[in-house]
């Protein structure tokens, strides 16, 4: 199972729906955000930068699924 981890505390995402999906900014696309600990997110929403599961950056590109 893969883990997902919040890019603004590092907490562990118990439920990958909540996830508020955000494009880095240039300033973003430098750092890597929080460093992933095993303690729950306590976020509201949850952030992770990038596009949903599935889902291109960009329109050019199809979706995996």
């Amino acid at each position: 199972m893969i883990e997902i981890h919040c890019h603004d505390c590092g907490g562990f995402i118990s439920d990958p729906s909540q996830i508020s999906h955000r494009l880095p900014s240039s300033l973003m696309r430098k750092s890597f955000g929080a460093i992933p600990t095993s303690a729950l997110c306590t976020c509201t929403p949850p952030v992770v930068y990038g596009p949903p599961a599935g889902r291109s950056s960009t329109g050019f590109q199809p979706g995996l699924n």
